[in-house]
């Protein structure tokens, strides 16, 4: 059974503690201490979006999105080499709430700096909509080359589909859409006169 919860420290220094290979070497050479206690305190103390999935009560991954600019967000996951237990929940969970609740605030971007050769994270983040746009060498102290993906508001206006995306309504354009309806739903007045 998976369970989706809040990020609090306990869970994610849980999940920290024991990433995954690959996760360990893009993540904690970024950090200033390169130490695990240390990611799960910036990660569950940053504010924004962070949950944990966590599968028969153990803490298996944390994600979530930060507001780095004004409309602007950086998201992120880590997770233990049991992510495939929560794999789908998560992804889920990404596509049908967070996703739609940063574009109903209004977010213009949001993106995910990933180290060349993760390729599951790489394959998984395109899987949720995101776009490879851009490369670098030399991020961080092991010089190794990151891509960042990202979503754009304006990607997604071109596109004009929210491809991978799936929308929710406001209260507001529920109520604009049930009286739209409403409206085709309703024979024309017609003039008998």
């Amino acid at each position: 059974m998976v369970d989706l919860a809040p990020a609090l420290y306990g869970d994610v220094v849980f999940i920290a503690r024991r990433l995954r290979a690959l996760d360990a070497e893009e993540i904690l050479p970024l950090i200033w201490s390169n130490k695990p206690e240390d990611l799960a305190a910036i990660t569950s103390q940053a504010g924004g979006i962070a949950k944990v999935a966590l599968s028969n009560n153990v803490p298996v991954a944390a994600y979530g999105a930060q507001l780095q600019k004004p409309l602007f967000y950086s998201v992120w996951m880590f997770a233990t080499d049991r992510w495939p237990e929560v794999a789908l929940t998560v992804t889920r969970d990404i596509k049908k709430r967070i996703i739609p609740e940063l574009i109903d605030t209004g977010a213009v971007r949001a993106d995910c700096w990933s180290m060349e050769g993760h390729h599951v994270a790489h394959r998984w983040l395109e899987s949720l909509g995101a776009v490879r746009e851009a490369s670098v060498e030399d991020y961080g102290p092991t010089r190794k080359t990151f891509h960042c993906y990202s979503w754009t508001r304006s990607r997604l206006e071109r596109n004009g589909d929210f491809k991978n995306v799936y929308r929710t309504f406001s209260a507001k354009n529920a109520k604009n859409a049930s009286a739209a309806s409403h409206a085709a739903a309703s024979p024309a007045p017609t003039n008998k006169g």
